[in-house]
């Protein structure tokens, strides 16, 4: 995991009927003979290899710019199946993907592919994936998207050093669906998401959210819903609750964003940050 690439170029020959959607910016059509069409996509930044993707079908795009709270614009690019079926039942859950955006920045930072665009290609998977700035999902569905959002920051940005660790990934994106609940919806609605959050992750009794060495090969365990999804969005909330200071809070987030750009990081590097800005002992 510590060794990104830096950089990745994805080109795909196939069908002229078809799109195809990768990471980071479409820098090239090429039409080629017997209806044949390659799709030539290239992006500049670090990329771990598990966020290389390739998603083909005769798609139909939508996309828009995205003011962020900076001035800079994010391309937002969509990829849906043609029927338009989907681009007319959830258009306006699409669009939100904009309000998230400047959300997620105003709390962990500037969007971190901000050159390139933040897109979406639909396909038939259970949830989503977070693919480095073009993320694969089965639909736009609020908690779906802001989560694999939130990714961009937790998980694509700064990468869990160790599959131990995996509750850097998935725990702060979970937590991006608290956010999105608490500012964009109602507190109520995320409270409720963190008391059930916190009901599941109770109904057992133990578990870490670090992954233990002998576990390290079971996938079920590294993703482990409960433990380093759930239990990982309720540290961070008592995290919250402890410093007793949101402006505090979101800079030590932002510090830790700021410090392993790019780069990998472990549980114990974001402890030493959050100790170091917030002056208080959290070995506890």
């Amino acid at each position: 995991l510590e060794d990104k690439a830096d950089s990745v170029w994805v080109f795909v020959t196939t069908s002229n009927k078809n799109k195809l959607g990768s990471n980071g910016l479409l820098t090239n059509t090429v039409a080629l003979e017997n209806e044949k069409v390659r799709y030539e996509w290239k992006s500049r930044y670090p990329i771990a290899y598990y966020l290389i993707s390739i998603a083909l079908a005769e798609y139909m795009e939508y996309g828009f710019l995205s003011p962020s709270p900076e001035g800079k614009e994010v391309w937002m690019l969509n990829y849906m199946y043609p029927d338009s079926a989907m681009y007319k039942a959830q258009k306006a859950l699409i669009d939100c993907t904009h309000v998230q955006m400047n959300l997620l920045q105003e709390k962990y930072g500037t969007y971190p592919f901000i050159e390139e665009k933040y897109g979406h290609c639909i396909t038939p998977i259970g949830g989503g994936m977070e693919h480095q700035t073009m993320t694969t999902q089965r639909d736009f569905q609020f908690h779906l998207t802001i989560h694999e959002l939130g990714h961009s920051w937790f998980g694509n940005q700064v990468t869990c050093e160790k599959w131990n660790d995996i509750w850097i990934n998935e725990g702060f994106a979970t937590y991006s669906q608290y956010l999105g609940l608490e500012n964009l919806v109602d507190q109520q609605s995320a409270d409720a998401f963190n008391a059930a959050m916190q009901s599941v992750v109770m109904r057992e009794p133990d578990g870490s959210v670090y992954v233990p060495d002998d576990y390290i090969e079971d996938r079920d365990r590294i993703f482990s819903g409960r433990l380093s999804y759930y239990k990982g969005a309720v540290i961070i909330q008592m995290i919250r609750y402890l410093l007793a200071n949101d402006e505090l809070f979101f800079h030590v987030l932002q510090e830790f964003q700021s410090r392993f750009a790019y780069q990998t990081a472990t549980g114990e590097d974001f402890k030493e940050v959050l100790e170091e800005v917030s002056q208080q002992d959290f070995d506890g």
